[in-house]
This record gives structure tokens, sequence and C-alpha cells, in this order.
């Protein structure tokens, strides 16, 4: 008796399954029709490599390896990655599939038990599935704009600390800070420049806060990054300042530095809008993209950012042309899906000799933030233009369960960084992986109308469900003062903000910033 397989029964008649499960029946059929004919391959070099080992040779099965069974593994965390497999069915498939390949060739065993001691599968190895971690109570979040800058001097390594913002939780207090190195012109500090910027060039033996009420308080700076010139990071408050504190006092070695005020914190989902004017609500709207399209425009901004169109080698890693394939061999996108043209147009624009591959010509036209990145990346930095060190104190709205805070945005040494503290981000994995999904879009348009993308560096835990990382926008911003929109696209919804950026003060430091490398 025939039937459909997957369809249900509902009042004497068949009706059709649900979408989901229809697009994963879709990407199951793929992946076995993609197996079934590398193990025709494989099997041709099986016997290939059997007969090599029984003429006296030492053949090689790393095209094996690396060729066969990687493009079948590959295949599946794409369809992963776009919600379109179940991992599951993921691991389970390709376990049988290996061994499938392995029993084909005496040379294959005897490699996988030299290089693992023991038969198992040859898979690249991958991170093993995790179970999801209980999750934490969501910490009640306060930033609140600061906006100081200490000028530390030295002989041989003089910087400019820039204190943005404080982020406060119940249980944590953390400034978000910016250590701009002023190094001699001269080169005398080589030694200490190979070192980088950073706290550790702070000349001072302890350092501590005091509030207004006399509550004194330890600072620690235990997490950030940076390069040569400058340096991101947090300071930690230890104990958290109570609510009502108007007023830090930076000290070090029992002399007060810098004063460092507190206004009242910026209420959830509000933007400051500038001096005197009424704070401005972050709009959040839905953002319907299918999650094969959203893998692509993910990809899109990886390309955008490192303007390197095929990506790191490596076994887990897809180019454009391979990801644009299997997702339409498989159903997942449709045949004309514009999204999947936009991304080959900009995969031939950066050079890709065929971008689209047989699954999709390269006729679509480069969306407008796209072409704004592409036309500005490469453009020369305006000489001397002054540095911006913003206290931004911005708390969005929950994007699909995550609570971000913008707090704080830097403009120096040709990069610009955004301070971000959330509460709520999946775990980071590495991408093309069995636990990856494509995670939140960054897009910024300055007061001049360009559009610029951000990359996130991998977010790091902070402190109980808080997590810190450093936004990099490509291009970087030039250093003009004004209003500015940032787009921030999860799965499901989108989140606009418009933020202020106040103008640039002089440098305070007795030398000016040397050098743009290594931001």
């Amino acid at each position: 008796m025939g039937g459909c397989p997957g369809c249900v029964v509902q009042g004497g008649r068949v009706s059709d399954p649900p979408a989901e499960d229809l697009q994963h029946q879709r990407a199951e059929a793929y992946l076995r029709r993609l197996a079934e004919a590398e193990l025709r391959q494989a099997t041709e070099q099986a016997r290939a490599l059997d007969a090599a080992a029984a003429a006296g040779g030492q053949p090689n099965p790393g095209p094996v390896v690396e060729g066969t069974l990687s493009r079948v593994v590959r295949a599946g965390w794409i369809l992963l990655a776009a919600g379109s497999l179940d991992q599951e069915f993921f691991d389970g498939f390709t376990a049988d599939f290996a061994a499938a390949v392995r029993v084909r060739s005496r040379v294959l065993q005897a490699w996988e038990r030299n290089r693992i001691g023991r038969p198992r599968t040859f898979l690249p190895p991958g991170r093993p599935p995790l179970p999801p971690p209980p999750a934490p109570a969501r910490p009640a979040l306060r930033v609140t704009p600061i906006g100081r800058s200490l000028p530390v001097p030295g002989e041989r390594a003089p910087a400019v600390l820039h204190v943005l913002s404080l982020v406060r939780t119940p249980a944590q207090a953390l400034l978000t800070v910016t250590m701009r190195m002023l190094w001699p012109p001269d080169g005398s500090s080589a030694d200490l420049e190979i070192t980088g910027a950073g706290p550790h060039h702070l000349p001072y033996g302890e350092l501590g806060a005091t509030d207004d009420r006399g509550a004194r308080y330890t600072v620690r700076f235990e997490y950030g990054t940076g390069g040569t010139a400058t340096w991101h990071g947090l300071a930690e408050l230890s104990p958290v300042p109570p609510p009502g504190t108007r007023r830090l006092d930076l000290v070090a070695d029992g002399t007060k530095l810098i004063e460092l005020p507190l206004p009242p914190a910026a209420p959830p989902g509000h933007v400051p809008a500038g001096p005197g004017a009424p704070p401005v609500p972050a709009a959040a709207e839905p953002a319907a993209t299918l999650a094969g399209e959203r893998l692509l425009v993910w990809e899109a901004e990886r390309i955008l950012a490192t303007g390197d169109v095929r990506g790191p080698v490596g076994v887990g890693h897809a180019g454009p042309e391979e990801i644009i394939a299997v997702l339409t061999e498989a159903g997942v996108l449709a045949a004309g899906s514009p999204v999947a043209a936009q991304l080959a147009a900009l995969s031939q624009r950066l050079g890709a000799a065929h971008p689209g591959g047989r699954a999709v010509p390269a006729t679509g036209s480069i969306p407008a933030p796209w072409a704004s990145v592409l036309a500005h990346r490469d453009a020369a930095e305006p000489a001397g233009g002054p540095e911006v060190f913003a206290p931004v104190a911005v708390i969005l709205p929950d994007l699909d369960g995550t609570r971000l805070v913008l707090a704080g945005l830097s403009v120096a040494a040709g990069q610009s960084h955004l301070h971000v503290i959330s509460s709520g981000l999946p775990l980071p994995t590495a991408r093309y992986t069995d636990q990856w999904r494509p995670g939140i879009s960054w897009w910024l348009r300055d007061s001049a109308g360009h559009w610029h993308v951000g990359t996130p560096a991998e977010p790091g835990t902070v402190g109980q469900g808080l997590q810190a990382c450093w936004l990099r926008w490509t291009p970087p911003l030039t250093a003009i003062p004004g209003p500015a929109e940032i787009v921030v696209t999860g799965p499901a919804a989108r989140v606009r903000a418009t933020i202020a950026i106040p103008p640039a003060r002089p440098e305070t430091g007795a030398l000016r910033p040397r050098g743009t490398g290594g931001g």
C-alpha cells in the first residue's frame, strides 16, 4: 500500500506534513543522495588505495578523508545551520556513512586504528553535543554614561584611559574602558610596544575608588582585548555601588586621579537623543527572513568584514558557492532566491570566478548597505582626524531572548569598536560545526548615511549570566559627531536604535597618538 511519507491523516483525509517536517525530509533525502554519489567515488578510491598497498606502496588516505567524507559533513553542517536538519539524524547518518566508507579499504581501517588506537569514525573532529545548561536568572541591568578621560603619565608608556560607561546588576559592576597608548615617536619604547596596549602599563601600585558617601571599592582590570595602540576592556568594581550613588573618585596609591560622575542610569529600551533632549524608545520589529536566507546573509557579512570570499581553509569551512548549492539542491531555498543571487553578485564583485555555481547565476543586485561597505572599506583614512570615545549607554529591547547593552563607542587608531554587555546570549561555537547557528547581525549607519557592518569578537563570560564583546566596525567610522542608527537582527526579530555621538574632545596627554595599526 502506497502512502505519503510524513503525511498526517486528519478526519479521514490525508493532509500535508508541517512545513518544517517537509523541509527536514527534503534535507535528509538530499544528504542521502549526496552520500550515495560520494560513496561510489570513495569505493573507487579505496580500491586504488588497497591496490597501491598490495604493490608495496604507502598510499595516502588523505584525499578520501578530506574530500569524500568532508563534502558530506560540510553539507550536513550547512543544513544544520539553516535549521533544516535534525542533529540526531545527522549524527547517526554520518557515523553510518563513515563506517560504510571504512569497510571498503584495508588501508583506511589501518589508518583509523593507528590514528586513534581503536576503531571509530574518521569524521572531522567536532564539538560534542552539549546538554543545554539551566537558564540562569536574568540579572536586572542598568547602564550609566560617564565619559571621562584620565591622562596616564610616563616617559616610555604614556596613555589616556577613557572611562565610558558603568554597567550594573545587583551582583556586579563593570566600567567599560578604552586605553589609548601615546607611544613616543622616536621608537624608544619598542620593547614595551610589543607587549601590546593594556592596563599592565598603568604606573599604579593599587587602584581603587571611593563614592560620594565615603564607601570604598576595589578596581580590577580582568577582561579585555586589544592591539599595540588601543586596549578595550572592563574594570570591575567591588562591591556594587548602591542606587543613588552620584559620584566615584578613582584613587591610586592614596591619591585621587579623576572624578567619575554617575547620572541616573538609562532605563531599558531608551536611547538618549542628546544633551537636553528627551530619551527616545528603541523600536523592535519582527524579522521574517527564512533560516536558509539568513545563513546567506551571515556569509555575506563575513565576506564584507574580511574581504575574503573563500574564507579560512579547513574541513569545516564552506564557501558561498557550496552554501548556495547545498541549500538550493536540498530544497531549502527556492531556485530564484534573491538573497542567493545577491550573495553570488557580492562574491563575483570580489573576484570569485563562479560564485553561484550551477545553483544560481550572479545576476542579483547588491543591497545598498553592502554596496556602501564595499565603497568605503578601502578608502584612505582622513589624516590627523580627531578620535572619539563616546559614553554610549543604551539597553536594547530583548532580542530573541537576549538582552544587549551598548556601553561605549571608540574610534581610534584606524579602528572603531562598540562595547557590548549581554545576558542570555547562547554559548559561542566554531562556525559550521554541529552546534553552530548564525548569530546576531550588527549594522550601523553613520550621520553621513554610510553603512558599517559589525564583527563581534567571541564573547567572554564576565559574570553570572553576563557576556562581554567588543564589536569591530567595517569600514571604520570617521570621527564625525552626530546621530548614528544601529540595526541589530536576530533569528526572529530586529531592533533599531539611534545613538548620539558627542564631539571629540582634544587629547589631554602630552603626546599625540602614534600609529594606526593593531588597534
